[in-house]
């Protein structure tokens, strides 16, 4: 028995299998690492949730050292930082995030942005929206003693609602201006890292004001980000124009993928166009 000749037909089989799956998403190598690395990402952050969640639903690890944790925060608070703290808290408010949602959806859409890239950040907004909600119905967590708290919330604790939305809404702007409309990498990098700051800025802001525990901001940034780095990949591979296939309509399924691809390839007429993702 030949192993060496095996084991090379194995990697060829499976480097043919790559090199068909990257023809048929139509991406370049570099396009073709960028989505490996959004699906490393997007494991990563469904990672995390997971630990996170099962910590808190077992009352042991993360969760044990969450009074302790949060503090911190309450020790170091100062009269600045506490009116700092409210102010950017409202950055993660609903009716805010749903206004950027819509500003900055329509400015893409102005642009000549597809339509499922210009709805990408009301849909990651609803979609987590939704999770956090689901989330903080089935687990039912109690929110830190009231006399911490500088804020009135009544909703159950678990995930943190403003970590999760705000985390989904500003990363998949980041990521969408980055890979859209930027072209200079540090462009590119500094939308990503001013969105994932914005983020970080809005859970910590939690703690400050004592309305939550250091395990629902946690885990609220890792689904929101799950939910941007999903709805963007999604959008920036689907999404891509690709040439027109007489084939394409035959079949109720064909036809069906055909008018919805349209519909979501679909830019303002006489707009210029943004350049697709790589």
């Amino acid at each position: 028995m030949n192993v060496p000749s095996d084991r090379s037909a194995v990697v060829e089989r499976g480097l043919d299998s790559v090199q068909a799956v990257r023809r048929w998403l139509r991406l370049s190598w570099r396009g073709f690492a960028a989505l490996g690395a959004a699906l490393v990402a997007i494991i990563a952050s469904g990672v995390i949730l997971t630990a996170v969640s099962e910590d808190v639903i077992a009352g042991d690890g993360l969760e044990l050292r969450d009074a302790a944790n949060l503090g911190f925060f309450i020790d170091h608070r100062t009269p600045l930082l506490v009116s700092t703290a409210k102010s950017v808290t409202n950055l993660g408010g609903v009716p805010f995030l749903l206004g950027v949602a819509l500003v900055v959806g329509g400015l893409l859409w102005w642009r000549g942005a597809r339509l499922a890239v210009a709805a990408a950040p009301a849909l990651a907004l609803g979609l987590a929206g939704v999770a956090a909600a689901i989330g903080k119905q089935l687990v039912n967590r109690g929110r830190p003693p009231v006399a911490l708290r500088l804020v009135t919330e009544t909703e159950a604790s678990f995930p943190s609602g403003h970590a999760t939305d705000s985390a989904a809404l500003y990363l998949t702007i980041g990521l969408v201006l980055a890979v859209i409309v930027f072209r200079r990498p540090l462009a590119r990098v500094l939308a990503v890292v001013v969105s994932g700051l914005a983020a970080v800025a809005i859970g910590g802001s939690r703690l400050l004001l004592g309305v939550h525990w250091p395990t629902d901001v946690l885990a609220g940034w890792s689904l929101g980000a799950l939910v941007a780095l999903t709805i963007t990949t999604a959008v920036l591979v689907l999404a891509r124009p690709r040439p027109t296939d007489p084939t394409a309509r035959r079949g109720q399924l064909g036809g069906l993928w055909f008018g919805v691809h349209r519909l979501l390839t679909a830019t303002r007429p006489s707009a210029q166009r943004v350049v697709a993702a790589p």
